[in-house]
């Protein structure tokens, strides 16, 4: 099995008079190709792979790319976007045939090029591998989910908590993805678009309306035919175009049956 491995992740707040450059993710983990696997052992979504791929029995070789990440800032400039994205692509076209693309993301990153990075950087490494390699998308549950990033994303899974715990949502996407490699699922996705931007003061996934939400996220998954449902509470300092909350299902083989409650 040959998996690129890739991460490009920042959180903006568009309201903010600063801009992100390249020296903030310099500042906080630019790393390429090999140096991705010695550094980000345990490490974020990144780390979480490669605790899964420890355990595979198959043989799998890993090509990492680019791992850019920077903390919570200004709006990206449309330099940087183009740097990194153009990093990612020809690392792509350079590593095919490949037979899975797993790229790490935040999910509410906005650019001056484009309010909706999330979804650029997934279509440009749509079109370097084209439509038969599966893309699996780890996020913060804070994403923004736009039409674009469902479109060009095999998959994308949420983190479960906040506090975060990234390295165990890398898990389950690395989970998802060997499964799918093996034949044992072939994920479909749903997904509804929620009206609503809201404060974070309840946002957290321990108590009130959150643990509501997310609780019966966990038990939807037990339901048969049911690999993965992601709620998305859109951190709310993002002013953009598609902007507001999400929920993301997958079910094997189109089987959403158990799931007509969320449509």
């Amino acid at each position: 099995m040959r998996i690129a491995v890739a991460e490009i992740a920042q959180e903006t707040d568009t309201f903010s008079p600063m801009v992100a450059e390249l020296g903030d993710f310099e500042t906080y983990g630019l790393f390429y190709g090999d140096e991705i696997i010695q550094r980000m052992q345990g490490v974020g979504p990144i780390g979480g792979l490669l605790d899964v791929v420890a355990e595979q029995s198959d043989s799998i070789t890993l090509l990492p790319i680019v791992r850019a990440w920077a903390s919570a800032g200004g709006t990206i400039t449309a330099e940087t976007l183009e740097f990194l994205t153009n990093r990612l692509t020809a690392g792509l076209r350079e590593a095919l045939p490949l037979d899975a693309v797993y790229l790490s993301l935040h999910g509410a990153a906005a650019s001056e090029r484009d309010d909706d990075v999330e979804g650029y950087v997934l279509e440009a490494a749509r079109a370097a591998v084209g439509d038969a390699v599966p893309i699996i998308c780890p996020l913060d549950h804070h994403a923004n989910i736009t039409e674009r990033m469902v479109r060009c994303a095999t998959v994308l899974i949420g983190h479960e908590t906040q506090p975060h715990d990234p390295p165990a949502t890398g898990r389950k996407a690395a989970r998802i993805l060997f499964g799918m490699l093996r034949g044992e699922i072939q994920p479909t996705v749903r997904w509804v678009k929620i009206p609503m931007i809201t404060p974070q003061d309840q946002f957290l996934t321990s108590q009130g309306p959150m643990k509501q939400w997310f609780d019966s996220a966990r038990e939807m998954e037990q339901r048969e035919s049911v690999i993965d449902v992601s709620p998305y509470p859109m951190q709310p300092w993002l002013d953009v175009a598609e902007g507001g909350w999400s929920v993301v299902v997958h079910t094997d083989k189109d089987g959403s049956s158990g799931l007509s409650v969320l449509w």
